[in-house]
């Protein structure tokens, strides 16, 4: 792979693992629990009321996990490549004009 392949990847499973933490933290709350209520209609009558989600919380920590792994394991092999490789080209900051 490719350094600036590497980068994209980084950027996508950076990204995904941002969008799964908000489910992931409000599950640890009770979000994907299954709720009921019942509401006394009248004497003799009671509404009941479920609420079922459609995900469970070891799905969404599951597939958390798993990106939260792949990024952590791309990080080290970038970092590993950043103290083995050196860029091409003058790139100091004498040679930048500001």
């Amino acid at each position: 792979m490719k350094l600036a392949e590497a980068l994209v990847l980084r950027k996508h499973l950076e990204a995904k693992v941002e969008q799964l933490k908000p489910l992931k933290l409000q599950g640890d709350k009770g979000l994907f629990e299954v709720q009921t209520s019942r509401k006394s209609v009248s004497e003799n009558v009671d509404e009941l009321t479920t609420q079922v989600p459609k995900v469970t919380l070891k799905d969404v920590t599951e597939e958390y996990d798993r990106y939260s792994k792949a990024l952590r394991q791309l990080d080290t092999a970038i970092q590993q490549t950043n103290w083995t490789a050196d860029l091409v080209g003058d790139v100091s900051l004498e040679n930048i004009n500001v």
